[in-house]
């Protein structure tokens, strides 16, 4: 099992927004997470690299658990150890302004993995090459569009060589006619095998690319399996409106 997760709670203040997850994914597999706004799985997928601390449950990714509770504080140690099994694409890029397409891919390589500059570039200009901008490693972020951008992003998140991608939500920020480009991407590491956890509103997408799909509504999953039997024959109400609410159509 590449990703186990048991009874995640996560509250802000007040507001508890994971109430007690359960994932599970194998090596290789896709999971994808959909949900209404608000619904928890951006947190979820958050947390699965300490970009949030729950504060109830485990986390397994590869050989590696920790476990959580009110009152103990996870260590840099810890998080240093989880987050070299993940690979994270945001919705809004994240890249280095200042640095070069190249230097931006680059960046993880030789802070974290301590690869020497030559090496990390040899490598970094592959992973461009993969995601089609083997032509662009010279060029700033402001230069390219926002779907090369994102583009850049995917390459930046596997040079680390992560166990698990995880993507949230990465074509909210884009335009219509640039959003193919990079599902398009997205969709080629599926089919080479990449464990991958994707939060998105792209149901076609989900369709085509997920092994197993999470709906996820008030920090609960309240439907999960094969993404056709989620997605085309819901069976709880709060699924069937949220799905219809999508498609415009009766499910």
């Amino acid at each position: 099992m590449m990703i186990e997760i048991r009874n995640l709670h996560k509250s802000f203040g007040a507001l508890e927004v994971l109430k007690g997850i359960d994932v599970s994914l194998d090596k290789g597999k896709v999971l994808v997470i959909i949900g209404p706004s608000g619904s928890g799985k951006t947190t979820l997928l958050r947390c699965m690299n300490l970009l949030e601390t729950p504060d109830q449950g485990t986390i397994k990714l590869s050989d590696r658990s920790l476990d959580f509770q009110k009152g103990r504080k996870v260590s840099s140690k810890e998080v240093t150890e989880l987050r070299k099994r993940t690979g994270m694409v945001f919705q809004s890029y994240n890249l280095f302004p200042h640095k070069t397409v190249i230097e931006n891919v680059m960046e993880a390589q030789i802070t974290v993995q301590k690869k020497s500059k030559e090496d990390a570039r040899k490598s970094s200009q592959e992973l461009l090459a993969k995601v089609g901008l083997g032509d662009r490693g010279n060029s700033y972020p402001h230069q390219l569009s926002g779907g090369q951008q994102q583009r850049v992003g995917i390459a930046r998140a596997m040079a680390v060589e992560p166990d698990v991608l995880l993507f949230d939500e990465p074509t909210s920020a884009l335009d219509p006619e640039l959003v193919s480009e990079v599902l398009k991407v997205i969709k080629q590491l599926a089919i080479e095998g990449r464990t991958m956890v994707i939060v998105t509103h792209e149901m076609k997408f989900a369709a085509d690319v997920a092994d197993h799909v999470l709906l996820m509504d008030g920090g609960y999953i309240i439907e999960q399996g094969h993404p056709k039997d989620v997605l085309n024959n819901p069976q709880s109400d709060r699924a069937k409106q949220f799905l219809n609410r999508l498609t415009g159509e009766d499910i």
